[in-house]
């Protein structure tokens, strides 16, 4: 087996490693991941020796980040108000 040595630029906390297959990164599968690397939404790099077909694929974390930022959801007021009533119904309870 051959070893491939990460740069020390991708390594820490700002890259990650693809997860196996079967497996999930901040709950997301490769498939997805790969699909956002696609659509430009999220950065990777892969690092593979010259002449190489395979390599590791790492995703850029803070591009993870900043994508699943973009996908939160602000509550609207009245379903805050509907939550709120609905724990102290069961406080009660």
């Amino acid at each position: 087996m051959v070893k491939v040595v990460i740069p020390k630029q991708f390594s820490g906390d700002a890259w990650a490693r693809m997860p196996r297959p079967k497996e999930r990164l901040w709950g997301l599968s490769r498939t997805t991941l790969l699909e956002l690397v696609e659509l430009g939404e999220i950065k990777s790099a892969v690092i593979r020796k010259p002449g190489s077909q395979k390599g590791i694929r790492l995703i850029y974390m803070p591009s993870l980040n900043s994508y699943l930022m973009t996908c939160v959801e602000e509550p609207k007021p009245s379903q805050v108000g509907h939550v709120l009533t609905k724990r102290a119904k069961v406080a009660k309870e």
